[in-house]
């Protein structure tokens, strides 16, 4: 399951800074919430996405990312699972 984890958080990061340009006008400082390479919403609080997150994929494979114009890894956060920069 951490391979599988780690490979969905990488591939969502990848796609993330393919459209953290487009989110930034209206979105800056938010959290957006990725699976399988998709923007899945943008929600105001970390605690927001995670728990929407977990609501809608029980099998924890999603990550957060901080809508911000640079990146920051935040330890567990970062991996798909506070307020940080990315789950």
């Amino acid at each position: 399951m951490v391979a599988a984890r780690q490979r969905e958080i990488e591939q969502n990061f990848k796609a993330f800074e393919g459209l953290v340009a487009s989110l930034m006008p209206q979105h800056a400082g938010e959290f957006a919430l990725l699976r399988a390479k998709e923007l899945v919403g943008v929600f105001p609080t970390a605690v927001d996405a995670m728990t929407e997150g977990y609501h809608r994929f029980g099998d924890g494979l999603f990550s957060i990312q901080r809508v911000i114009d640079r990146p920051v890894d935040l330890g567990f956060i970062s991996y798909a699972g506070g307020d940080g920069d990315s789950i």
